[in-house]
């Protein structure tokens, strides 16, 4: 984020429509995230109406410890959305929530290559990179039988 966005502004400008929001969004700083939606514009709440705020299980672990907030172990806990584990192993998520975490680890790989670049060849170079990354674990999903979802450009309008 280049200047004042806000986390809730970064969202929508993502995902500009309540059709196109996601079920869920982990980020580690959710539990402030749901506090602020709170007290925002009731067109803000509705926007996140259907989207669960959860912090990501490795910041829960770490960070989060069951109790020291009473708030987010109500409404940010990831093990109080069943949804989001195989229930027959509590221990197993269902998706990586700490893929953020894990991208950033890859992307830290490029320092020594981009450390003397400008901002707009950064930029170009980030953007390059990922979208063949990201094409590369396409693939190897698809080959898996893993489809990663995509929202219908119509859903952005």
């Amino acid at each position: 984020m280049y200047t004042d966005e806000t986390q809730q502004n970064f969202i929508i400008s993502v995902f500009p429509t309540r059709a196109s929001m996601p079920d869920v969004i982990f980020f580690d700083n959710n539990c402030n995230l749901r506090r602020h939606l709170e007290k925002r514009a009731e067109d803000v709440r509705e926007h996140f109406e259907h989207t669960t705020l959860v912090v990501d299980a490795f910041h829960w672990a770490g960070k989060h410890q069951q109790g020291s907030d009473e708030y987010c172990s109500k409404f940010c806990n990831p093990a109080s959305y069943p949804d989001l584990y195989d229930e027959t192993k509590p221990d197993k998520w269902l998706f990586n929530s700490s893929v953020c975490e894990q991208t950033n680890a890859w992307v830290r790989k490029f320092a020594a290559q981009t450390r003397e670049m400008t901002a707009v060849r950064f930029e170009f170079f980030l953007d390059e990179v990922i979208k063949a990354h990201n094409e590369h674990i396409t693939v190897e999903l698809h080959r898996g039988q893993h489809f990663p979802h995509q929202i219908p450009a119509s859903a952005l309008e």
